[in-house]
């Protein structure tokens, strides 16, 4: 049986009204990259890889054989400990770890007018609820604003796993106040949509060593 918090999401799959609808202009640019991370530990990078495809694209820089691939990035962060982060046992990536990867990336990709903004989420008060919510009209407002979400798995999906994971974020339906999640984990969740109060309650549960969870925002301008 579904957990309490696994049923207050509404599957993409028969749920698609928004996206048919409205231009969502992040959906669709993420949509063609969407990946399953190829490990248990990997989500940061399958989600570093999502949205810099999207960006590329924005910008016109995608070619047939020049897509970034999981490989791809990860050869180029030779000098830093991201390939043991994401082994089967690996500890991952932190939110602010994955900030300073994506710059470095954003560099390496010529993508000169982007920057990562920071937002750790230290509470899910109403301040960090009304800057999710700005930030996500600005996603919702055109193409080049993508955030990656930084949330504890139970509190998300209420599935007993008491781990931190990264997604980015495809869409805002303001009317609804609900987001959509593009789960990079394929083996055991979808892209569904979430009430943004349970998001950023799921984004405000600290790492286990006290270092915030929250989201990042790649955007350009």
């Amino acid at each position: 049986m579904d957990s309490p918090k696994i049923s207050t999401l509404s599957r993409l799959a028969t749920d698609n009204d928004y996206v048919r609808r409205n231009p969502a202009p992040n959906f669709w640019a993420l949509m063609p990259h969407q990946l399953h991370q190829h490990t248990d530990s990997s989500c940061s990078l399958a989600s570093a890889v999502m949205v810099l495809n999207a960006a590329r694209g924005v910008e016109g820089q995608n070619r047939i054989s020049g897509l970034v691939s999981e490989k791809r990035l990860l050869d180029l962060f030779d000098h830093t400990d991201w390939r043991a982060g994401i082994a089967p046992e690996g500890g991952g990536r932190k939110l602010l770890e994955l900030a300073d990867h994506l710059e470095q990336a954003l560099a390496y990709y010529a993508l000169a007018g982007w920057r990562v903004e920071r937002r750790p989420v230290a509470r899910a008060d109403a301040a960090a609820l009304a800057t999710l919510r700005a930030d996500l009209a600005a996603m919702e407002a055109g193409a080049g604003s993508f955030p990656i979400a930084n949330f504890h798995l139970d509190d998300f999906y209420g599935d007993g796993s008491d781990i931190g994971h990264f997604s980015p974020l495809g869409a805002y339906d303001a009317a609804t106040d609900r987001v959509l999640v593009l789960d990079v984990y394929k083996a055991d969740y979808e892209p569904a949509w979430a009430p943004l109060p349970h998001l950023l309650k799921a984004m405000a549960h600290p790492c286990e060593d006290g270092m915030l969870r929250g989201y990042l925002v790649v955007t350009r301008g």
